[in-house]
Formats: structure tokens, C-alpha cells, sequence
């Protein structure tokens, strides 16, 4: 039974750009249905979403009577000719880390691991260093650019291929195709039917490239990832060819558009919150670090967990029926005031800071490691190195992907 106030939720302009991806601003509508219907059936959409944080993060720890799966999310607002066109785009997207279950979950997981250690995310750091130094470099010497592009595109980029062992003379293509793929992948609800095409063309470029990498690395073993996770075993058990191939992709997605969103709205929230661009110049050694996790909380860049019930499931007010998709918005989770004080508020002091930017339980972000990394590295070098650098426009643009939240732009100027 749908509530009179979620009615006229339903009804307003902001939920319709919501539920077809043009909403700039998505936090006045998330307010609204957490406070009015914090477990809301969306119509459009197919599935539920949820927005507050203890109603997702119940979402998130449960792995009995909830399973990760996008497969109604993605199928469901498709035409029949669309659906068919896209199974193998569903079928490759099952196999993504964060779409699997126990125990293919955990053994996956398990062997993941056992490439992607700390010991190699720490040998990672001086590479890392030099390639923000590069950059701003670069960005110093141009005096007014897009700061998008001219460094949060490029550094989680370069890192990423570094790491998987991706040869730089395919890097820009490998951007550009895993580019097509992004729309399908990130998206939701009816304007899905618009990303099958070029999202299937891209998936069918990257398993032919992939198919001639992988059995290289197997032949000839490098120092990357790639090779890394082609050798791992244990107790007999190795990843398949599939399973290789998702996750190339998938290290690249979750290890790229996550940190590029972190990068580029914790670079804007500091030029337009310039007392908090002053406290962290003031002591960027003791206050990047909270700053990061203020960042990932005001801007979450993964917007969304996304689950299947098994059985029926009380969540809220409500009992989501056996075999229904629920969207977990983490976006909105992050500014609920039940949990922190001013939430609209950007505070890089913020402590303690319990953000669910990364998730929780059996599918945290496997690379939330590396993204700190990464951002520790660069707002440190920003702060020392670009002081005076300020927003070069009147007004930014988003894009409204449900599951991404990250720019499209960001002019700068150094001075």
C-alpha cells in the first residue's frame, strides 16, 4: 500500500528525472523519501529503493534472505528485443565481484586475494607519487584547464593499467570501450533500452582483446595483475577464463570510476567550500585523511547496492516480496541526519565518520584500499602544490547515472 506522501513524491518533477537519469541533484528528493518513505516501491523502475542508513545498512549485511544480483534491475525495464540483446551483457556483469554470492563469492574472493595483497598495493605508493606529481605538473603549466581531465580522468587511469598490466599503446582504447559499457552498467529503469547497443558492442571488443592477453600472461607471466590472478590457486582451484575476464573488467570499473568520482567531487567540494579548502592547507598531513572520508561520505561515488529477496524480506515499514529487486541508495544513507549531525554540511574533521561509501559485510569494495590510497596522494599534493586554485565556471553538470555519481567537468584555475 503506497503511503499519500509517497504519492505525491511520485508525482514531482524531480522523481520523474530520477527515475529516467536526469537528475542533477538528487538529495531534496532522497530528504523527501526518507522522511516520508524510507522503503518505497518505484513504479518505473521495477524495484524498491531504500534510503535510510540503518535500513541499508540492514540491506547490506544480509546474505540469507537477500542476494546480490542485477539481473531484474537490468532485464526487467528492457523490450523483449532488448532483453535478448543484452544477455550477454547481463550474463558478463553477473560475474562481477560484487554481483556474486556464497560460496562462488567466496572463492573468488579468496583467489582475488591472493594477487591483490597490501604488500602490492604498498609497493604501489612511489608510482603513485609520481604520477600526481606528473599531472600537476602538467595542470600547473596550463594555468586553466579541466581539471576532469586533466587529472582525475587520468591518474586512476593510469594506476589501474599500470597495475593489470594493460599495454599503454590500448589504454585510450580500453578507456574509450569500458566508456560504452559504462551507461549499461551504471545505469537503471527504461532509458536502459538506450545503452544495449553500444554497450554489447564494447563487451564483445574487450572479450576479444581479453581472450589473447589472458592466454599470453599465461604463457609468458609478467609483473601485473593480470598475471597474478591467471597463477593464483588454492586447494587446486584457479579462475576460469570468464571469471578472469570479469574482472579485468571489473577491477577497472570499480578501481576507476570510483576514485575519478572521489577525486573530482572532493576537488569541488574544497573550491566551493573554501573555509574547508583553508583548514586542510593548514595541516594537510594530520586532516587529508579525514578529509577523504568526508569526501566519499558527502559524495558518495557508488550511489547504490543492489539486491535480490529470496524469501519475503521486512525492511522498514514494509515486507519486499519474494523475488524483488531492491536499490539500496547510498547516497542518501550518507546524509541521513538519524546518524550524522548536519549532514548537508561538509566537514573534513567529521570523526567518527561511519560512511557507507564502500559498503559493507561480505562485499566491501575490494579496491577501497587503493582509492585511498590514491586520494591521499592526490589531495595532499593538491593542497601543497595548488593553494590558490579556484573554480573556473558559475555551474558544474553531473552525470545522472543512478549508480555513479562524478562529474562531467571541472574547469580550474591555478592561479
Amino acid at each position: 500500500m503506497v503511503m499519500p506522501a509517497a504519492i505525491d513524491i511520485t508525482r514531482s518533477a524531480d522523481y520523474d528525472r530520477f527515475c529516467h537519469q536526469r537528475l542533477q541533484n538528487p538529495y531534496p528528493l532522497f530528504a523527501k523519501l526518507r522522511e516520508h518513505d524510507p522503503v518505497h516501491w518505484c513504479e518505473p523502475m521495477k524495484m524498491w529503493l531504500v534510503t535510510r542508513y540503518d535500513d541499508v545498512l540492514t540491506g547490506l549485511k544480509e546474505t540469507k534472505r537477500l542476494k546480490s544480483s542485477r539481473e531484474g534491475m537490468y532485464a526487467d525495464p528492457l523490450t523483449p528485443k532488448n532483453r535478448e540483446l543484452a544477455r550477454p551483457l547481463i550474463d558478463h556483469i553477473s560475474l562481477w565481484m560484487q554481483n556474486l554470492n556464497p560460496p562462488d563469492h567466496t572463492r573468488n574472493r579468496k583467489l582475488v586475494n591472493m594477487a591483490f595483497t597490501p604488500r602490492m598495493l604498498q609497493s604501489l605508493i612511489p608510482r603513485i607519487e609520481k604520477i600526481v606529481d606528473d599531472l600537476i605538473d602538467d595542470v600547473c603549466e596550463k594555468g586553466q584547464t579541466d581539471f576532469y581531465r586533466s587529472f582525475c580522468l587520468e591518474l586512476p587511469a593510469i594506476v589501474i593499467c599500470d597495475m593489470l598490466g594493460i599495454p599503454p599503446s590500448y589504454r585510450d582504447q580500453y578507456r574509450e570501450t569500458l566508456g560504452r559499457l559504462f551507461p549499461f552498467s551504471s545505469g537503471a529503469g527504461p532509458d536502459l533500452n538506450d545503452a544495449v547497443v553500444p554497450a554489447r558492442e564494447a563487451l564483445d571488443g574487450l572479450l576479444a582483446y581479453f581472450t589473447d592477453l589472458i592466454d599470453e600472461r599465461r604463457r609468458n607471466p609478467a609483473d601485473d595483475l593480470i598475471s597474478s590472478m591467471a597463477a593464483v590457486e588454492a586447494d587446486g582451484d584457479r579462475l576460469s577464463r570468464d571469471e578472469l575476464f570479469a574482472l579485468c573488467v571489473f577491477i577497472y570499473n570499480a578501481g576507476h570510476d570510483t576514485t575519478l568520482g572521489l577525486l573530482a567531487s572532493g576537488t569541488l567540494a574544497l573550491l566551493t567550500h573554501p573555509d574547508q579548502f583553508a583548514k586542510l592547507k593548514s595541516d594537510p598531513e594530520k586532516l587529508v585523511e579525514s578529509a577523504v572520508e568526508e569526501f566519499l561520505r558527502y559524495e558518495a561515488p557508488v550511489t547504490r547496492a543492489v539486491r535480490v529477496s529470496l524469501e519475503p524480506m521486512p525492511l522498514g515499514a514494509h515486507v519486499v516480496p519474494e523475488g524483488q529487486t531492491i536499490m539500496m541508495l547510498i547516497g542518501a544513507a550518507n546524509r541521513d541526519p538519524n546518524v550524522f549531525d548536519d549532514p548537508d554540511r561538509l566537514d573534513i574533521t567529521r570523526w567518527p565518520n561511519k560512511h557507507l561509501a564502500f559498503g559493507h559485510g561480505i562485499h566491501f569494495c575490494l579496491g577501497a584500499p587503493l582509492a585511498r590510497i590514491e586520494a591521499n596522494i592526490a589531495f595532499r599534493a593538491i593542497t601543497k602544490r595548488m593553494p590558490d586554485m579556484q573554480l573556473a565556471t558559475d555551474q558544474v553538470h553531473w552525470r545522472t547515472a543512478v549508480g555513479i555519481r562524478t562529474l562531467k567537468a571541472l574547469p580550474i584555475k591555478t592561479r
